[in-house]
């Protein structure tokens, strides 16, 4: 397995942070931001959250069920569109969404809109408001646009990873595993060290030396340098919200 990035312990049998796959549940469908030189609570409140409702917490040694994420565990399972936990590590902050409400910013009030029309029938929120609302933004650019450089990486439940990468307010960078050659633009210096730093995690599926899919993911907590433990994370001050 050949990951000179990414110390012994530190991935699955798949090549996925063990991290990330911990925090969330089976089939994941998450979203993880991890951006340089900026505050969690700064981080929260660009993606949409309101810092002052967030609180200290700490995860459980493990999942209660296989639906119930760690991060929503610790706030005691609530009833919201997902909940976000935050710390920073070294340099670099991470906001981790355990239902990819996240995915961009300025869009939290048409997606509430939405769950409720389909909840009550009531569609009249979604018509256009008299006060136009946010262009949506990706989070990337968004955060990169507060702090330093930006990740995001995103695990759909069909089994799509992608990864969005952003300095000061401008994607630099966009793959997901459909595109695990670069076709679709060049790299920077930095997401090809980066690349190199991932390695390839051979599977049974994939032929000899071909790139897996998880290395998508790894790229992304390569350019962050990041390769956490979960030992890591309980020992981080960590922040938990629930959007709602």
């Amino acid at each position: 397995m050949p990951t000179p990035g990414f110390p012994p312990g530190t991935l699955d049998a798949t090549g996925y942070p063990i991290w990330l796959s911990e925090l969330d549940v089976p089939g994941p469908n998450h979203t993880a931001h991890l951006v340089r030189d900026l505050e969690p609570a700064r981080a929260l409140e660009v993606l949409g959250a309101d810092p002052g409702s967030a609180a200290a917490c700490t995860l459980p040694e493990q999942r209660p069920d296989e639906f119930t994420s760690l991060p929503r565990a610790a706030l005691g399972d609530p009833q919201c569109l997902s909940v976000l936990l935050a710390t920073r590590i070294g340099g670099w902050t991470l906001v981790f969404d355990d239902a990819d409400t996240t995915f961009q910013v300025g869009g939290l009030d048409t997606m509430r809109a939405l769950l409720d029309g389909m909840r009550t029938g009531d569609w009249s929120a979604l018509q256009e408001p008299e006060v136009p609302r946010p262009v949506p933004r990706a989070p990337a650019e968004a955060l990169s646009a507060s702090g330093g450089p930006a990740v995001t990486l995103h695990a759909n439940i069909s089994g799509l990873l992608s990864l969005d990468y952003a300095v000061d307010g401008s994607r630099a960078y966009r793959t997901t595993s459909d595109d695990l050659d670069h076709e679709t633009a060049e790299p920077p210096a930095e997401v090809r060290a980066a690349a190199a730093a991932a390695g390839i995690v051979e599977r049974a599926h994939l032929e000899p030396g071909e790139t897996d899919e998880a290395a998508v993911t790894r790229i992304g907590c390569a350019l962050a340098g990041v390769t956490w433990t979960m030992d890591d994370l309980r020992a981080a001050p960590l922040l938990a919200v629930a959007l709602t």
